[in-house]
C-alpha cells in the first residue's frame, strides 16, 4: 500500500466528514432502526463505531511496544470488548457519540502528526490480523472496519 503520514491523515479526516454527513441526513427516529437482524440497532452501532474511533492512536501506542507484542491478538475476546464499550455508551445521545468520534479522530491527527517517521513506518500486525508499516495498518483498518461499519449503516438507514 504505501500509505505516507499525509494519506493516514487525509483518511482521518475523511471519515471525519462522512460520519458529519451520515449523522446530518439521518433522522432522529431513525437510531431506533435495527441494522443487523436480532443484533445491534442504529445508535448502538454508533456507539461500537465511537469505541474504535481511535484506532490511529491505538496502533501507535501498540507499535512503540516491544517486537511482536501485538500479534495474533493473544487473549483478545471481541464479543466481551464490544458488550464492555457498548454498555459505557448505552445512555449516550447520538450528538454525544458523534463528539467522541470527531475527539478520538482528532487526537489520532495529532499522534500521527507527531509520530516519528521511524514509527510510521516500522512493520506491525494488530490483533485484528492486519498488517504492514504501521501507516498502512492505520489505513487499512479505517477502510477495513471503520467505513464497513459506516456503510452497513448508510444501507440500513437507506441514506445510500
Amino acid at each position: 500500500m504505501g500509505a505516507s503520514r499525509q494519506d493516514v491523515i487525509a483518511e482521518l479526516n475523511s471519515v471525519r466528514s462522512d460520519v458529519d454527513r451520515l449523522v446530518a441526513a439521518t433522522p432522529a427516529g431513525a437510531w431506533a432502526k435495527v441494522v443487523y437482524g436480532g443484533g445491534w440497532d442504529a445508535r448502538q452501532l454508533l456507539s461500537h463505531m465511537a469505541s474504535t474511533s481511535g484506532v490511529a492512536n491505538f496502533i501507535l501506542m501498540m507499535a512503540q511496544g516491544p517486537a511482536g507484542a501485538a500479534g495474533g491478538g493473544g487473549g483478545y475476546d471481541i464479543d466481551q470488548f464490544n458488550a464492555q464499550q457498548g454498555a459505557m455508551r448505552a445512555e449516550r445521545t447520538v450528538a454525544e457519540l458523534l463528539d467522541e468520534i470527531r475527539s478520538n479522530l482528532a487526537r489520532d491527527i495529532a499522534a500521527v502528526e507527531k509520530a516519528p517517521e521511524e514509527l510510521m513506518s516500522r512493520a506491525f500486525k494488530a490483533p485484528w490480523d492486519v498488517e504492514g508499516p504501521v501507516a498502512d495498518v492505520i489505513v487499512a483498518s479505517l477502510r477495513g472496519h471503520f467505513r464497513g461499519h459506516l456503510a452497513e449503516l448508510a444501507t440500513a438507514l437507506q441514506l445510500r
